[in-house]
């Protein structure tokens, strides 16, 4: 009976992600004046498909495959994660009001897939990554609050500069390895990753430089010689993905603010250089290389891990092995690098596909935010927030689908990592913070376009 049960709901969670992603796909069509819609039922409905999928999942994972009884202890987590989910929601849209409903809706889902898939890997990691879900969130709440009180942003980038540059000297000095990269720091028995806050202040950094009207090559050099230098701490740290996601954030920002492809292309040569030179001085990086290039060859020791995530995107197919009845828990350090892969497994293939279509649809939004800002700083700050969650989740997908070398980084709201979720929260806040601004902006010249009108 319970195995009838599981391979029901495969078919079941992959409509709950397609009416999600038709219901986004007809709110954008309405906002275009293509169809009319009411979008708040719309939304409502999306809401109601985050309910639907969440109590699906754990309704499975409360039965145990070996008693075949119901196991009643996860009922309290379950009704804790649910409650944020959709309440956070509510909270969401009322505190950051005009803001992007459907982007909130997005990422909501993305932690209702995250943390059920979590809690069926390892249940104390998932409850630990509620904790700081709570946390992120919170100090999401607080964005528009502490930076309406803070005056002009852009004048900060000094500071920004000076705050981004000692985080990253301080890991070299006494950071802490893990996984091959040196980039944590560790307080007693608090860790966290000092890079995740980096890349916030260095898109503030570099829009703060770029925002300029009148920018004349001169005035790229410095903003572009300390670009080089945070590259280069995160290269020293072995953190490469972290130093790609900065790079090609970078370029993102400089071709915006500049308009020259020619910096693109000269961009592009110096990261080919860069990448030859790191594959011949960095042991890890050639490892990586010979890895992607051929895991078979020694499968079971350094090519075990893309390996075994290449077994469970491609063993069971386009419909999966159904939620809890994979065996995600062989591949290593699923819950962080490869929780794609274990997604994949169970959900399947074109649950997969709807994942990324999720993201998709996020990286849409965030850039029509980035498009509507008629001030040159906020259109690169949302610009550099959206170009750095676009990267990091090509680089750890295109990672476990063996699409690139894998990269230690997370995927957005979903793998399991403190500092990651606060800093996804935060970068979110500030995207909706940009969206609200960019309303009140084109409401006051309505207004005195109206003026103007009349007289």
């Amino acid at each position: 009976m319970y195995e009838i049960i599981v391979n029901i709901s495969r078919y079941i969670f992959l409509i709950y992600i397609c009416i999600f992603l038709l219901l986004g796909f007809f709110i954008c069509l309405s906002e275009k004046n293509i169809i009319c819609i009411n979008n708040k039922i719309y939304l409502l409905m999306q809401r109601l498909i985050i309910f639907f999928f969440h109590t699906s999942a754990f309704t499975i994972l409360s039965f145990n495959k070996e008693t075949r009884n119901i196991d009643l202890s996860i009922v309290p987590f379950f009704i804790l994660t649910l409650i944020f989910i959709i309440l956070g929601n509510i909270i969401a849209c009322i505190f950051y009001k005009n803001s992007c409903h459907l982007l909130w809706n997005g990422i909501f889902f993305l932690m209702s897939i995250g943390i059920t898939t979590l809690y069926r890997l390892n249940p104390s990691l998932a409850k630990r990554q509620l904790i700081w879900f709570i946390l992120g969130f919170c100090i999401c709440l607080v964005i528009p609050i502490i930076l309406n009180i803070l005056p002009r942003l852009n004048l900060f980038k000094y500071l920004y500069l000076l705050l981004g540059l000692s985080l990253l000297l301080a890991t070299l000095i006494i950071g802490i390895e893990d996984g091959g990269a040196k980039n944590w720091i560790s307080i007693g028995d608090f860790t966290f990753q000092p890079s995740e806050l980096v890349k916030i202040l260095f898109i503030f950094y570099l829009s703060s430089c770029f925002c300029s009207h009148h920018l004349k090559i001169k005035d790229l050099i410095f903003p572009s010689i300390m670009s080089f230098i945070f590259i280069v701490c995160l290269v020293f740290q072995t953190d490469l993905g972290s130093a790609l996601i900065f790079f090609m954030t970078y370029l993102v920002i400089l071709y915006i603010s500049t308009s020259k492809i020619w910096l693109v292309y000269l961009g592009a040569i110096l990261a080919g250089i860069g990448s030859i030179l790191g594959y011949k001085f960095f042991y890890h990086v050639r490892v990586r290389v010979q890895i992607w290039l051929n895991p078979w060859s020694d499968i079971s020791n350094k090519g075990y891990q893309i390996a075994q995530s290449l077994f469970a995107l491609g063993t069971y197919g386009a419909m999966g092995s159904g939620f809890n009845m994979g065996m995600s828990h062989t591949i290593p350090v699923v819950e962080k690098d490869l929780i794609f892969s274990a997604i994949c497994e169970e959900f399947g293939i074109l649950f997969g596909i709807g994942l990324i279509s999720i993201f998709i649809m996020i990286f849409y939004r965030s850039v029509k935010i980035s498009l509507n800002s008629q001030n040159k700083f906020l259109g690169l700050l949302s610009s550099g927030m959206t170009s750095l969650l676009c990267f990091q989740t090509f680089l750890i997908i295109g990672g476990a689908t063996k699409f690139i070398p894998l990269t230690g980084v997370t995927l957005p709201f979903i793998s399991y990592g403190g500092s990651s979720i606060i800093i996804n929260f935060i970068i979110i806040g500030i995207l909706q913070w940009v969206s609200i601004r960019n309303i009140k902006y084109n409401l006051s010249s309505q207004e005195i376009d109206n003026i103007q009108v009349e007289i």
